[in-house]
């Protein structure tokens, strides 16, 4: 028997949780990253076919409007359809405009729940657990992709617009916004820092895999039938949620990190005391916790508002996410512009996440490792590099896809505004550096409502934009890239002002050479 201390409990504490930690990661870990491929797996396949379909039935009502005919919408649901169509009506400017409208304004109205709602599911996270909040978001994503099918399939009952109705599901859980921050915060609760990076680029990986995978499979079968790809792309979506019952929960591992200082201060009866008052406090609070998060965070952003670099990079996610959104367009875009088909349009995203994959795995860490060395630029001056000039990329990108007279310009442009990717990731570690690390959080907060508010204003803007260039000719039909290409310009131009304070060892060499004449 060896003697006893005030540390032995949190000593055997601790050693009772390191043999099972690194299997709880890895369980966590493989259980995130089958969810993240198989929901985006699931979305990525159902994108373009879901843009076939919407094109479809807005045609055929056109060409009902037009002939007056009874030529109804049922033949859709087995892709069956097609004969029955006008290849030319549906490129037409009027089908093309009203498609940029239902895409539009369905990626605006999907946004809003995620805006307004991220963080009272934020605070519910934090009180009834991970879990619990994540099964609520994949159940309104699905009940919201079922409701656009059910709008597709009786589309001659319902107008094509009511797919806006959508987001009303997404209410539940909060969509899309919600849970890629709750499968970062379970990734967050259990790794520890030095492994969070890691652990989050494999993440990324499963995402951006799925991109690549998901495309040609659903451009191949979109060959025999619409709905076929459709329907097995919500099939994916529901699939992903089963090992989510595998899940454990993390809530617990957040809590034991920060009850382990107090319970090592307190005495055990007082814990038995107090447990049944915590436990009926923590019932009342979650609204006050609400109100008073809400004012804390209102009170914790003043440091954004006195600092200009931090207000420039909030603007600068504001501006680039209004960007991004342009590529939504995309398929129409190159379906109209070059006569092809959805499904052979799609393939510019599988081409698109290669390249992506290509920048974040092998180019980005390539040319970080080179600034070091050789230009013995490190941190956020490595960042800040980094960032101008994947911009300029972006920038040259949107300009080429805009312009592109041929598809090798255009597969050109999009091959280079996938490198110029990169920008968005350089951008988010340069503000990180900017700010102190107890204001983190908040300003991730300010970028996640930069963002989300930067797409509500990014959908109804290019529709209407991709209708204008169609009404101005074809050498216009690009305007909402030419939009996107001076919106990265401003943010490069934003990103090229911001003033870095000279590292440490300039500084001091600086001090140094101030006092030499004093010294004589």
């Amino acid at each position: 028997m060896h003697p006893s201390s005030e540390t032995d409990p949190l000593l055997v504490l601790n050693s009772a949780l390191s043999p099972t930690q690194k299997s709880k990661e890895l369980l966590i870990l493989i259980v995130c990253s089958i969810l993240t491929l198989s929901t985006d797996f699931g979305i990525f396949m159902l994108n373009a076919p879901q843009t076939a379909v919407f094109e479809e039935i807005v045609c055929r009502n056109y060409q009902v409007g037009l002939h007056q005919t009874g030529t109804g919408n049922a033949t859709l649901a087995s892709g069956t359809g097609n004969a029955l169509l006008d290849p030319n009506a549906c490129k037409s400017e009027a089908v093309q405009g009203e498609l940029a409208i239902v895409i539009g304004y369905k990626a605006t109205f999907d946004v809003i729940p995620g805006l307004l709602l991220s963080l009272p599911y934020g605070i519910l996270s934090d009180h009834w657990g991970r879990k619990p909040v994540l099964c609520l978001c994949l159940l309104g994503l699905i009940l919201g992709e079922l409701w656009v099918i059910i709008v597709c399939i009786w589309s001659n009952y319902i107008p094509l617009r009511m797919v806006w109705l959508s987001s009303l599901f997404k209410i539940i859980g909060g969509g899309d916004p919600v849970i890629s921050t709750i499968v970062c915060v379970i990734i967050a609760d259990v790794f520890s820092e030095n492994e969070r990076s890691t652990a989050l680029f494999r993440l990324n990986s499963a995402a951006i895999l799925a991109e690549i995978l998901a495309t040609p499979i659903s451009a191949y079968l979109m060959t025999f039938s619409l709905m076929l790809p459709y329907l097995l792309g919500v099939g994916f979506i529901v699939l992903g949620t089963i090992p989510v019952v595998f899940l454990p929960e993390t809530l617990e591992d957040v809590k034991l990190k920060q009850s382990i200082p107090e319970e090592s201060d307190r005495e055990t009866e007082q814990n038995t005391e107090n447990e049944p008052v915590e436990q009926e406090r923590g019932k009342k609070e979650i609204f006050r916790e609400f109100t008073r998060q809400s004012r804390e965070f209102i009170e914790s952003t003043r440091f954004i508002w006195s600092d200009s670099n931090v207000c420039i990079m909030i603007l600068v996610f504001f501006v680039t996410i209004i960007g991004r959104q342009s590529t939504h367009l995309l398929l129409q875009y190159v379906s109209k512009k070059f006569d092809w088909s959805i499904a052979r349009s799609s393939l510019l995203i599988s081409l698109r996440g290669i390249f992506s994959l290509f920048t974040y795995s092998i180019l980005m860490p390539g040319l970080s490792v080179l600034a070091i060395r050789y230009l013995n630029l490190h941190g956020k001056y490595r960042d800040h590099l980094m960032s101008k000039w994947s911009g300029v990329l972006s920038i040259i990108g949107f300009a080429a896809i805009f312009l592109a007279p041929t598809p090798a310009i255009l597969i050109s442009g999009q091959v280079i505004l996938s490198i110029g990717s990169s920008f968005l990731v350089t951008t988010r570690s340069l503000v990180t550096a900017l700010a102190l690390p107890d204001h983190v959080g908040t300003l991730y907060s300010a970028i996640a409502i930069a963002q989300s508010v930067g797409v509500l204003v990014a959908g109804p803007l290019f529709a209407s934009l991709f209708r204008l260039g169609m009404h101005l000719g074809d050498a216009w039909m690009g305007l909402p890239f030419l939009q996107a290409s001076l919106f990265f310009a401003l943010a490069v131009t934003a990103v090229w002002r911001i003033r870095l304070a000279p590292p440490a060892r300039a500084i001091n060499e600086e001090e140094q050479e101030s006092l030499l004449p004093e010294r004589c």
